[in-house]
């Protein structure tokens, strides 16, 4: 894998939930309890939030470069009435992370892959939606391998989280929208078939930027977003939410 195409392996979200409905994770295995006010202080006696609760896993392109609550992941999760819990974490995936190239963070620890995140994060949460928005980092595997993993990972979160509505994003980079990173046409259709990915929601949000000049829209590193490119990430996944009408099961 390119050296340029790697994301700060370091980088983790370490906001906690603070406003919007909003819950973040400063490592994987230290969660909060998603909260349900914004501006005002909550009482005792306030009644329990029933909005569904969103899980976002990813890495640091779904971290964002502030705080959990404006990350695009759960700013979206506001604009379509959901709570959100992220678990995002620099430079991990389906594959990164784990096994094949595993590191220790001086801050966070050893690190995790998605599939190797599930069991913690499936103790301290019940999601109505479960969003995976990764695979970015994992481009430098073999593709039979990244296949499996990828489709280990989506049987694992149904295990974990069976009624819940799982949302696989087709990872992509800002600076490139075209790069499939190498889940191709014929990866995405592999992995739709197989039983593991039954009900799974696959949506391509950035697609929709691609052949337009991105290059105004990404930070200094030229590889993550800066605000005006969250804006835009924003934009395009709640369009690719809306147009798929994903909606908690019922």
């Amino acid at each position: 894998m390119n050296s340029t195409r790697w994301l700060d392996l370091g980088a983790i979200t370490l906001a906690a939930a603070i406003a919007l409905g909003i819950a973040g994770i400063s490592r994987p295995e230290v969660v909060t309890t998603p909260y349900s006010t914004s501006s005002s202080v909550r009482e005792d006696h306030a009644p329990p939030d029933t909005r569904p609760l969103a899980l976002f896993i990813g890495d640091s392109y779904t971290a964002g470069e502030s705080s959990a609550e404006l990350s695009y992941a759960c700013r979206a999760a506001l604009r379509m009435g959901w709570l959100c819990a992220l678990s995002a974490v620099g430079g991990t995936g389906y594959i990164s992370g784990g096994p094949a190239n595993r590191w220790d963070d001086p801050y966070t620890g050893k690190s995790l892959s998605f599939i190797e995140r599930i069991p913690g994060l499936s103790a301290k949460y019940d999601p109505d939606l479960v969003v995976l928005d990764g695979g970015r980092n994992d481009d430098f595997a073999p593709r039979t391998y990244a296949f499996e993993e990828t489709v280990s990972a989506l049987g694992e979160v149904r295990r974990a989280w069976p009624r819940a509505q799982i949302v696989f994003v087709r990872p992509r980079f800002l600076d490139d929208p075209t790069d499939d990173l190498g889940m191709t046409d014929e990866f995405m259709a592999r992995l739709k078939a197989t039983p593991d990915a039954k009900g799974v929601i696959f949506i391509d949000p950035l697609s929709t930027l691609s052949g337009t000049d991105t290059s105004d829209l990404l930070a200094s590193d030229k590889i993550h977003p800066n605000a005006e490119g969250e804006k835009r990430i924003l934009a395009a996944l709640i369009e690719a939410l809306q147009t798929r009408n994903v909606r908690p099961p019922s």
